[in-house]
């Protein structure tokens, strides 16, 4: 196999280099593959019933309504957060699923104090509270 490059000492100095870039080639690879094992192995999820992290601790948080602009308590006496003793467990305040993100937003500043949660009333709740709070005559 002789032709008239194999003395080109260009020749060589090419082959060199292209054997330099393939090793480096298949090392970074290798060293890439390695490394998504190592993050895959990280993020496996253990699935055994005792753990070692702590247990989230359940909150029996107190249930507030609000409707007809104004917050309630489970009983359907108006609940004023004002001259409430705050709950340690926090509070959880269902509101009409009809109400806007803007009273949201207001609903949530007026409570920032509280720990609060909010959901959204179910039609029990809201049945209830229309039956109970116009009953007493509450609303008008």
């Amino acid at each position: 196999m002789n032709s008239e490059y194999s003395n080109n000492p260009l020749t060589e100095v090419a082959l060199a280099l292209s054997m330099a870039f393939f090793s480096i080639m298949v090392l970074t690879i290798f060293a890439l593959s390695q490394k998504s094992k190592i993050i895959s192995s990280n993020k496996k999820i253990s699935l055994s019933s005792i753990s070692s992290d702590k247990t989230k601790q359940i909150k029996n948080r107190s249930i507030i309504f609000y409707f007809e602009d104004n917050f309630y308590n489970e009983k359907f006496k108006k609940w004023e957060f004002n001259k409430q003793r705050s709950d340690p467990n926090g509070y959880t305040v269902a509101v009409p699923s009809e109400l806007s993100v803007k009273k949201l937003f207001e609903i949530r500043q007026a409570l920032k104090e509280l720990d609060i949660k909010i959901t959204q009333q179910n039609k029990k709740w809201s049945d209830a509270l229309n039956k109970n709070i116009e009953k007493k005559g509450l609303i008008k």
